[in-house]
């Protein structure tokens, strides 16, 4: 499957990492399977670059971890990750509604990542 991108390198590695990010979370990469930047910059018609700049923005995000030489896997949330995972989903939340006139994007970005967390956990379970 090819998929076209913007030419623009920040935009580029942005549109991988959304992707990317979406297959993850809808299950289309198996618990320890290796993902490498090659193999996806093939898949998706780019350079190797953007895509090691996406993978390393999901691997930052706790969705890939980067274990092995060879590329990275998905990341398997240990229960303590997952715990503080829903924690800090559960206050991210009420901190949003209880300040609902503030624009806090960095606030809305962090719940989005303890959702994410949230989501891979219940794809090992």
């Amino acid at each position: 499957m090819s998929v076209s991108f913007t030419p623009q390198p920040q935009a580029l590695s942005a549109a991988i990492a959304d992707r990317l990010r979406q297959e993850v979370l809808q299950g289309q990469w198996s618990p320890g399977e290796t993902i490498n930047d090659g193999m996806l910059a093939t898949r998706y018609g780019v350079q190797r670059a953007p895509v090691r700049e996406a993978m390393q923005q999901l691997s930052q995000e706790g969705l890939l971890c980067a274990c092995t030489p060879h590329g990275m896997t998905l990341a398997s949330p240990s229960p303590a990750q997952i715990a503080e995972a829903q924690e800090l989903q559960a206050l991210l939340q009420h901190y949003l509604n209880q300040h609902q006139a503030v624009d806090d994007g960095l606030a809305q970005r962090m719940l989005t990542m303890a959702s994410q967390r949230m989501q891979l956990a219940a794809l090992h379970a």
